[in-house]
């Protein structure tokens, strides 16, 4: 019993998870299913109408045959309309979903029950079964309605319906729905399981797969958007960091020692700074952070003394060469500033970094209107 009770309780997590994790993609992807199902939904309402007659002779559309060809028409409009309007926020798109569902189940029901009393119904346990598997909504949202709709199809069975067939009916319907909530089940596990896989995946292409940070695609992107963002009021530093005689390592110590020293400063940085900064390894030995909303002088020399430190503590081992870093970073303080220029000045002041003997940091203020 533990175990079921530890499964159930992992699945409604995930489930929950998944919801907030993927809403706007669920919304997307709902939107993109309404477009479909509901342009189905009319080419098949007009095909039967018009192939029914020649397999029953002497059948006629009824009335909610007839209003049902309109209101599907409708429906498409409205969705298609939404979908032209960029109408696709998470709770937009789930009210539409929620709409069509009523459509649907109101003239289905309509047509199940009220067409004669003594003919079985069609389209009830069909509706129960593929709603739950098409459209992608909280359990709790597509139950409620096929729950609520199926009280209101057993009372109008029992009211119109002669006994013995809406017995039948019911029934059906009952093992519709006990059907559809199994199916449901596995496809929402599957739809889960598929969305943490192509998440693990995007996560595998923005990360560097040695130091654990961003990849430098992935780095220049987000402080790409983090600039355009502020603009024309940006304030942040940027930070360049190359460790001193790397190549001398690889060369005598080997690339497995290399390998662990750039998996050492992955961990220092991710550690020294905060997880809304920007930190990734930009190629090679070089590093890249972009510290948001700081441009401090003193704070961010502070940030340096302190990696200087960590990287000496962390590979103080049998390392015959010393292991040490060169910064060089530029800070911009309420300014206009993009990231080409603003790299290029912190690759200057990274190289005098260097020519002033390296395991040191140089910052200088950004200069906005500087070739």
């Amino acid at each position: 019993m533990k175990k079921i009770s530890r499964f159930i309780q992992n699945e409604l997590q995930q489930k929950q998870l998944y919801f907030q994790d993927a809403a706007q993609e669920i919304a997307d992807s709902n939107l993109r299913l309404l477009k479909t199902i509901s342009v189905v939904t009319a080419v098949l309402l007009i095909c039967l109408m018009l192939i029914t007659p020649l397999v029953i002779p002497g059948w006629l559309p009824s009335l909610q045959h007839l209003l049902f060809l309109p209101a599907a028409f409708l429906l498409i409009c409205l969705i298609f309309f939404c979908e032209k309007k960029s109408w696709n926020k998470p709770g937009q798109v789930i009210g539409l979903c929620l709409l069509f569902e009523t459509v649907l189940f109101l003239f289905l029901i309509a047509i199940d029950v009220l067409q004669a009393p003594d003919i079985p119904a069609s389209f009830m346990p069909m509706l129960c079964v593929s709603m739950p598997t098409l459209l992608i909504l909280p359990f709790h949202l597509h139950y409620g309605m096929i729950l609520f709709f199926e009280a209101i199809y057993i009372a109008a069975t029992i009211q119109y319906k002669t006994p013995f067939i809406a017995q039948y009916d019911i029934f059906n319907s009952i093992v519709g729905i006990a059907f559809s909530f199994s199916l449901a089940l596995i496809t929402m596990h599957l739809r889960i399981q598929d969305h943490k896989t192509r998440t693990r995946y995007q996560q595998l292409s923005l990360q560097d797969a040695l130091s654990g940070l961003l990849n430098k695609t992935a780095c220049q992107e987000a402080a790409n958007r983090y600039l355009e963002q502020t603009a024309p009021a940006t304030t942040c530093t940027l930070l360049i960091l190359d460790l001193d005689n790397f190549k001398r390592i690889n060369d005598e110590l080997g690339h497995y020692t290399g390998d662990a020293i750039l998996q050492s400063i992955g961990t220092t940085l991710a550690a020294t700074f905060r997880s809304t900064d920007i930190v990734g390894r930009f190629g090679g030995d070089e590093f890249l952070i972009l510290v948001k909303d700081t441009a401090d002088c003193a704070t961010l020399e502070q940030k340096c003394s302190l990696i200087h430190q960590k990287l000496q503590n962390a590979l103080e081992t049998d390392c015959s060469i010393p292991a040490t870093c060169s910064i060089g970073g530029v800070l911009v303080n309420g300014q206009n500033a993009d990231f080409d220029s603003l790299f290029k000045q912190a690759d200057q002041a990274l190289y005098q970094a260097k020519a002033a003997g390296k395991n040191n940091s140089i910052l200088h203020d950004y200069q906005q209107n500087r070739p």
